[in-house]
């Protein structure tokens, strides 16, 4: 998914609440698997075609032991900074995320996409 919304991220990226309808990592997410979704459905990629391992490598590059939370809590989780090796998912659902939190996760996010895409293009 990450590579096929791409362009898409990097449009959104300047002003995510213009798209999304607010400014957090998990509503550029929610946005971009509709997006995703809406291009399985319309056969411009095929489920099989678009494996990747964004959430995998995000885990490793982070330092949690799996990626089973998803990547947008494990970025979030580390932008807040719970510690990957001590992680309680439910406490993470519990804390209250202020705007500079969210601005914070958003801008790793971006950081972590131009590295993964950087890596997977040297591959």
């Amino acid at each position: 998914m990450v590579f096929e919304c791409y362009k898409l991220f990097k449009k959104i990226q300047p002003r995510p609440a213009i798209w999304t309808g607010e400014n957090s990592l998990k509503s550029i997410y929610l946005y971009a698997s509709g997006y995703y979704a809406a291009l399985l459905d319309q056969n411009v990629y095929s489920a099989k075609h678009t494996d990747e391992p964004f959430f995998d490598w995000v885990a490793e590059k982070l330092g949690y032991y799996e990626s089973t939370a998803g990547w947008v809590n494990m970025i979030v989780a580390y932008s807040l900074g719970f510690e990957p090796s001590e992680i309680n998912w439910e406490k993470l659902e519990e804390h209250p995320i202020t705007q500079e939190e969210h601005n914070d996760s958003i801008a790793r996010f971006y950081e972590l996409l131009e590295e993964y895409k950087s890596e997977m293009n040297r591959v």
